[in-house]
């Protein structure tokens, strides 16, 4: 499989991560996004990064009419579709496009980009207008050179419902059919990981010559263990403190209750019983 061949071409680079997306899937997309605040100390000590995208083939399009004949949520006549609740399958093809433009023309651009995509644009019915908004509005860039660069991407000219595309026939070829979040590090699956766990390995990694946010992540894990005792003691103080307070509070409940007992007996009935005492 060719995914499995990028994996292991990539072997020859310092440190490779490959993240596996798709567009119908946020966990992913804001998985992804979170490395823009990572990724140029990362990436300036060899950090490879690689995307991989999920699409999908009409299965019943070469037999129906041999991608002769438009469908709604595909491009090349069924060869690549996408679909959700949401958006037209093209659209969404479209968005795949515009982010494989960005990423080739620069990473860290399009790292912010995504991250802005998918809090403010999934699931967003104006999902275009939402996308380009970001574009020129947040991050200053002009779509018209990333429209063209999707254009250029389809072959030949006429309806692009019936255009073989090289970008997505290149994703295609991947072969990447998860659709949800997948995760490797110099092709070791570490999809099960969280997001800073996945951080805590890149340092590991380079921990021969780490980048500045490395070395203040493990400064503040020391400071942490160090710290841990004194929390617990703390906390143990506080559980304690609150304990004390609650039986006081309850002993001098008692306390009131029993002058208040006293209180409530006649003057009478004092006099007497203190007169037959004296009289024994």
């Amino acid at each position: 499989m060719l995914f499995l061949s990028i994996l292991i071409g990539n072997c020859l680079a310092k440190l490779n991560l490959t993240i596996g997306i798709d567009i119908n899937n946020k966990e992913s997309l804001a998985y992804l996004g979170r490395l823009e605040q990572h990724y140029e100390q990362f990436e300036k000590k060899g950090l490879s990064l690689n995307i991989l995208n999920h699409i999908l083939p009409c299965y019943t399009c070469k037999q129906r009419h041999n991608y002769t004949q438009p469908e709604q949520n595909c491009f090349g006549g069924g060869r690549y579709c996408q679909f959700s609740t949401y958006a037209n399958g093209q659209l969404l093809l479209t968005e795949i496009l515009r982010q494989n433009c960005l990423f080739t023309y620069e990473t860290q651009l399009f790292l912010s980009y995504l991250n802005l995509f998918q809090q403010d644009c999934f699931e967003n019915p104006h999902y275009t207008f939402c996308s380009e908004n970001i574009l020129n509005k947040l991050l200053n860039i002009n779509t018209t050179k990333v429209n063209e660069c999707i254009n250029a991407s389809f072959q030949g000219q006429g309806d692009q419902a019936l255009l073989e595309n090289n970008l997505l026939a290149k994703e295609m070829d991947k072969q990447y059919n998860q659709s949800q979040l997948s995760v490797y590090l110099d092709n070791k699956d570490i999809s099960d990981q969280t997001f800073p766990e996945m951080i805590v390995q890149l340092c590991q990694k380079l921990k021969d010559d780490p980048p500045e946010y490395c070395n203040i992540f493990s400064l503040l894990e020391k400071n942490t263990t160090l710290k841990l005792d004194d929390y617990i003691f703390f906390a143990l103080f506080i559980v304690l403190l609150i304990l004390l307070i609650l039986i006081s509070i309850r002993v001098l409940r008692r306390v009131k209750n029993v002058i208040q007992d006293k209180q409530s007996i006649p003057v009478e009935e004092t006099i007497g019983i203190i007169s037959g005492v004296n009289v024994q």
